[in-house]
This record gives C-alpha cells, sequence and structure tokens, in this order.
C-alpha cells in the first residue's frame, strides 16, 4: 500500500477554528486508507519538513469515493503524487522526513546506540577543531582560500570520518564494495539513495557566510573529482608540497558539512538539535541544517493500526498520543 502527497488548500477539520494558519505551517498532505478507513497527516513545507501525525485526520470511506477525491473534498488536494515507498516502511541508517521522537529513529533506523554514541564523538571532534580555527581565521566569504597546516589536518580526520559513515550506511543496507574496500565509486552510491543533494548547512554565527551544499554535482561518472572537496582532500593528502593552497577554508567547511549531512542521514538530524548534550550545544549555536527542494515522494509515512472500534466519523486525532502508530518496517536498499 502506497499513499499519495499533495498541497493543502482547503481546512476543513472538524471543531477546528477556519481561521487557523495550519495550511500556511503544514502546507503538505499525505493521505492512505487503511482498512475501512482514509488517512490525512500533516506535513511541514519548510526546513526538515517535519512530518506530524499529532495532527491526523481519519474518516470512514465511503461507496463510490476515491483517496484522490477524499483528499481534494476535504483538503483541496493540488498537485498529487505517488509515494515512492509503501507506508510504514523505512531504510536502515537512511533518515527522511517522517521520523521524528527518539523511539522511532533509533527502530526505524535500525542502529544500536552505541554506534551512536561513537559518531557523537567523532562529530563532536570535529566541530570542536573547527572553532578553534575560527578563533584565528574569521569564516567569511574573503577568507575561504585561506589554507594552513591546521586546516590541513582537519581536511584529513573529517574526510577519514567522512568515509567511515559512508562505509557504515552501505553495510547497514547490504551494498557491497565493488572491490576489497568501499572506494568512492562505492561512496558515491549514496548520493541518490541517501538524496544527500537535498542537504544544505549554513554556519550560523556567520551571516556573511556562504550556505554549504557539499553533495552538489556529486556523480558516478566521475566519483572523486565532481566531489570536488573531496578531490581537494586527496591531493592535499598525497602531495602537500604541489597542493598545499587546496587545503583551505572553505575545503574544510565542505568537510564538516558532509559529515553532519551523513551523521543525520545515519540517525536523524533531530539528535543533533533535541538532546541535552556538548555536542547538541555546539549544533545549535553553529550549524542550521535544513532540506531544499526535496522529493516529498521519498518520506516515510508512519502505519496505523486501526480496528472496527474506531470512531466512524470525520474526526482529528493525535496518532502518537492514541498509540496508532505501528512499528516501522526496516528493509535495506538492496
Amino acid at each position: 500500500m502506497k499513499a499519495i502527497c499533495y498541497h493543502n488548500t482547503k481546512l476543513t477539520l472538524p471543531n477546528w477554528d477556519p481561521n487557523d494558519q495550519l495550511n500556511e505551517e503544514c502546507p503538505l498532505g499525505i493521505a492512505y486508507e487503511s482498512g475501512d478507513f482514509y488517512v490525512h497527516i500533516y506535513g511541514r513545507g519548510d526546513g526538515l519538513y517535519t512530518v506530524s501525525p499529532g495532527i491526523t485526520a481519519i474518516e470512514r470511506k465511503t461507496k463510490g469515493s476515491s483517496l484522490e477525491q477524499w483528499a481534494v473534498k476535504r483538503f483541496g488536494a493540488e498537485n498529487i503524487k505517488t509515494m515512492c515507498e509503501k507506508v510504514g516502511v523505512t531504510h536502515p541508517s537512511i533518515w527522511r522526513p517522517g521520523l521524528y521522537t527518539y523511539a522511532e529513529l533509533r527502530q526505524g533506523l535500525h542502529y544500536l546506540p552505541l554506534k551512536k554514541e561513537d559518531e557523537d564523538q567523532a562529530l563532536f571532534l570535529l566541530l570542536q577543531k573547527l572553532i578553534n580555527i575560527f578563533t584565528y581565521i574569521e569564516p567569511a566569504n574573503c577568507n575561504l582560500s585561506c589554507y594552513g597546516h591546521r586546516i590541513r589536518e582537519l581536511i584529513i580526520l573529517a574526510s577519514t570520518e567522512f568515509e567511515n559513515q559512508c562505509r557504515n550506511i552501505l553495510r547497514a543496507n547490504n551494498i557491497s564494495p565493488q572491490g576489497k574496500d568501499y572506494m568512492s565509486k562505492d561512496f558515491v552510491k549514496l548520493n541518490a539513495l541517501a538524496h544527500l543533494t537535498e542537504y544544505e548547512i549554513i554556519f550560523k554565527p556567520f551571516a556573511n557566510l556562504c550556505p554549504f551544499k557539499p553533495f552538489d554535482n556529486w556523480n558516478e561518472e566521475r566519483p572523486t573529482q565532481s566531489l570536488v572537496w573531496y578531490d581537494k582532500y586527496n591531493r592535499v593528502k598525497h602531495d602537500r608540497t604541489k597542493d598545499f593552497e587546496a587545503a583551505s577554508l572553505e575545503t574544510a567547511l565542505n568537510a564538516i558539512a558532509a559529515n553532519i549531512i551523513l551523521y543525520s542521514v545515519q540517525f536523524g538530524p533531530y539528535l543533533l538539535s533535541n538532546l541535552s548534550s556538548v555536542l547538541s550545544s555546539y549544533f545549535n549555536q553553529y550549524i542550521h541544517l535544513s532540506l531544499v527542494n526535496p522529493d516529498i515522494t521519498t518520506f516515510y509515512i508512519p502505519k496505523l493500526k486501526l480496528n472496527d472500534s474506531i470512531r466512524k466519523d470525520y474526526f482529528v486525532c493525535d496518532a502518537f498520543r492514541e498509540r496508532f502508530i505501528k512499528p516501522w518496517t526496516v528493509i535495506s536498499c538492496e
């Protein structure tokens, strides 16, 4: 069973103020059939595009009406599309909007707490080293070409950690290397699988610094060279004398941004911002992470367990609070 997604243009929720700004705050609509019922869930249209089962509309099916017709009637659905994944299905170590709480992130992404704690420490150390460099070089656009030994050290550390995170995600999805070990020709598969080009990083305290999208233009034809900052890492690692200028602040910022994105892919971005930890403190002070023009059809949609005891009229509920949501079914990409 697959859901449909659409743009909400009409607010007809029972006992809901018609002047409420819900359609402006949550313009994304997702609907599917569950037994004898139609289900609609709201979602945000910016930032991390959070899908919100806390505002779930449910109505018993009527004869002669389709899911699409119901979505148009109740929510003024426009630009209707079919979702890629079945309702209730996720992929290990590949986050998409639809997973939010700590419990469902852990279950839906299928990771062990010790694995997350290990990555927490690695990312914390990278951010700590970056912030130390900021005390010597102001992160402004005019300084992006600055280079030096400390920046080179950070680039090498961040790039090897990037490789480590790529390996973890590929292994979690049973994707074997093409050779003896994983290389860039294997890593590049994640660009499409994990939708990496959708992510954007802004370093918040530095308003004039450009946003970073480290995976733009990464392609399988040139898996190393097309990932520009990673290509520079390889050059400055193997021949510092010739390519020292490649050890620039811009290269380092892209490498750090790539690690933040892959961490978010493995464990969900909310664990970076919502927990009481030193890592979250660093993240909230320095980093803004968002999705830019994401493919909404690839979002994960929670599956509700509804039975004959459910109300038959048109009503709104908090699916979390009512414990309607089933555990996620985790399926590897390959």
